[in-house]
């Protein structure tokens, strides 16, 4: 990261329980909008266009047009507005997209820039952490939305990670790529036997691919890798890189 100048690293991308994150994105959104922020590229990963309100159908025969808002109370369902979307900000609305914070390489510079202070400032004041339960992830994720490039993020593909059944666990690279492994006997299990049966499993990992980037992987079959899952963001960034990986 450092010899590529990269400012986030992340290793999974999903999608957030809709119900953890109420106007999250209606905050952020309005970030941007108050500090005349242009997106950059990884806005894009976050952000879908919010769907147009249906009109009605004038050609109906029982149409009546709207009526003045203070009237329409006392004609329920007759010549109605359109409804409006709760969740949507200037056009867009949030896709769920972001990046898991369980493994996450930032640069602590950007964490501690102004320009992300202001971001957590607003996000803060609105209340949200404490009434709707916002998490950390949404937010870093929002925040380099609005402030970063997909030139800045770094996908660590090559790298696996495991939490609960969500699951990144890369193919092995194929040719010289595999780097030896010495011995590995942690400390933190007093059985000796049991250490070293934990250090034989490691030393045999699964056969490479093409197009692997893994090193010396050994996955759980039993689990779909996150990348073919349905829930996952990696189309999204694969979107807004141009690729797996960001020039």
């Amino acid at each position: 990261m450092i010899r590529a100048n990269k400012t986030y690293g992340f290793t999974i991308a999903v999608k957030e329980l809709k119900e953890t994150v109420p106007n999250i994105f209606r905050y952020a959104s309005a970030y941007k909008r108050m500090n005349n922020l242009t997106s950059q590229g990884l806005w894009e990963m976050f952000a879908e266009p919010a769907e147009e309100p249906k009109s009605p159908a004038t050609e109906d025969p029982k149409y009546k047009a709207p009526l003045p808002e203070e009237i329409l109370s006392t004609e329920s369902g007759q010549g109605g507005l359109p409804d409006i979307d709760p969740e949507a900000m200037e056009g867009e609305v949030y896709n769920m997209c972001h990046f898991w914070s369980n493994f996450e390489i930032a640069r602590l510079d950007w964490f501690r820039s102004k320009e992300y202070n202001d971001f957590f400032d607003m996000m803060d004041r609105s209340g949200g952490f404490w009434m709707e339960r916002w998490g950390d992830a949404p937010i870093h994720s929002l925040a380099a939305g609005a402030l970063l490039a997909p030139k800045d993020i770094h996908y660590f593909r090559d790298i696996g990670y495991r939490h609960t059944t969500i699951q990144h666990c890369p193919a092995n690279a194929p040719g010289n790529r595999q780097l030896a492994r010495p011995p590995f006997l942690e400390m933190t299990t007093q059985d000796e036997k049991k250490r070293k049966e934990e250090d034989e499993y490691w030393e045999t990992w699964d056969s490479v691919k093409e197009n692997g980037v893994g090193c010396r992987c050994k996955c759980d079959t039993d689990i779909v890798d996150v990348e073919g899952k349905q829930g996952s963001c990696l189309s999204q960034w694969v979107d807004v890189a141009g690729g797996w990986a960001s020039a």
